[in-house]
């Protein structure tokens, strides 16, 4: 959900494309084109599903390089072999809808947003959300499957979205809670929660047809980085070693339409914009460029989340298959994940 050829470059089109897009009034778009300064990237599919419907909410490397995804149309985890393209069922969480955030807490074990949500009405179900840890180093014999277990239900949360680890160190994960405005801090190993981070950058854009404030969360040095997707806004925000803030909320960049964010050691971000079709760039002094994709192109439908290789020469993202927002307003297909090759 976490919800260009010049990015803008089919503003004409653009209030039909975006006319069935709940979360955002299309007067809130303005016409600007950014420039492209990778040219040169190869844009190829890893991986696709089979069906229309399918949806590509999160995404993480697994130590050995390899891919997990989240899904929001099923409550799936899914593993996918960047080498070969292969992809398989991870797990299936019994007595949800979706899945949606997803971070590695230690090596090879993941933490993950479980909730019930509907991609046809987009409403969350109220009190379903909760966090739950997969062990890739215990796999159960008879499913041949990473064991999962809950680690907290949070029931006073709306709707829980992207996650981030904060710290190793002190088990704290951060989690994004879009209609709220919050983010939220979890200790998956004693379960405790509460709001670490909320301001007015991350509360949901007034008068929306589903409130989506803050989506996407990373974290670099002593810094959290996040997207406001109606507020069309990334951001960041000095912090303690509990996830308080000490800093102001500063905004990096705006005007357009973020879901989740990569960040490199350096702080440029990757940034996909499902229902502008497309995967910009982020200096750290808030300079956008187009990575690859475009608002009337049908080569990357409805981008929701991008991870970098180790090296940083390949970003892959997942997408919805423009279900959100349909290309020209008719074109979808199944999601996908897609392999970008930025240098060599």
């Amino acid at each position: 959900m976490h919800f260009h050829t010049a990015l803008l470059s089919g503003l004409a089109i653009l209030p039909v494309a975006l006319a069935s897009w709940p979360f955002l009034k299309t007067e809130q778009i303005s016409a600007v084109t950014y420039p492209n300064e990778q040219p040169d990237v190869t844009v190829e599919t890893l991986f696709q599903f089979p069906n229309n419907g399918s949806w590509i909410g999160n995404m993480v490397l697994r130590p050995d390089g390899n891919i997990l995804l989240t899904r929001l149309d099923t409550p799936e985890v899914w593993h996918v072999d960047t080498t070969t393209g292969k992809a398989a069922l991870a797990h299936s969480f019994a007595g949800f809808t979706s899945t949606f955030g997803i971070s590695e807490i230690e090596d090879d074990v993941f933490a993950v947003v479980v909730g019930n949500f509907s991609i046809t009405t987009y409403q969350p179900g109220a009190g379903s959300f909760g966090v739950y840890k997969l062990d890739f180093n215990k796999i159960d014999a008879k499913e041949k499957m990473p064991t999962a277990s809950e680690i907290v239900a949070i029931p006073e949360a709306l709707a829980l979205n992207g996650m981030a680890t904060f710290s190793r160190e002190s088990n704290l994960v951060l989690i994004a809670d879009s209609p709220k405005g919050v983010v939220w801090k979890v200790d998956t190993k004693t379960g405790d929660y509460s709001v670490a981070l909320e301001d007015t950058t991350m509360a949901p854009a007034e008068g929306q047809a589903l409130p989506l404030g803050v989506n996407g969360l990373t974290v670099l040095g002593n810094y959290v980085y996040y997207t406001s997707t109606t507020r069309m806004l990334y951001c960041k925000v000095k912090v303690d070693k509990d996830a308080n803030p000490v800093g102001n909320f500063e905004v990096i960049a705006s005007g357009f339409l973020p879901d989740n964010v990569e960040l490199t050691e350096d702080g440029t971000a990757y940034v996909p914009t499902d229902p502008q079709n497309s995967v910009v760039r982020i200096t750290p002094s808030g300079q956008i460029s187009l990575v690859a994709g475009g608002q009337v192109s049908t080569e990357i439908p409805g981008p929701s989340s991008a991870r970098l290789s180790e090296d940083g020469q390949i970003l892959y993202v997942g997408t919805t298959g423009g279900q959100i927002a349909p290309v020209m307003g008719t074109f979808i297909e199944p999601a996908k994940v897609l392999k970008i090759t930025l240098e060599g």
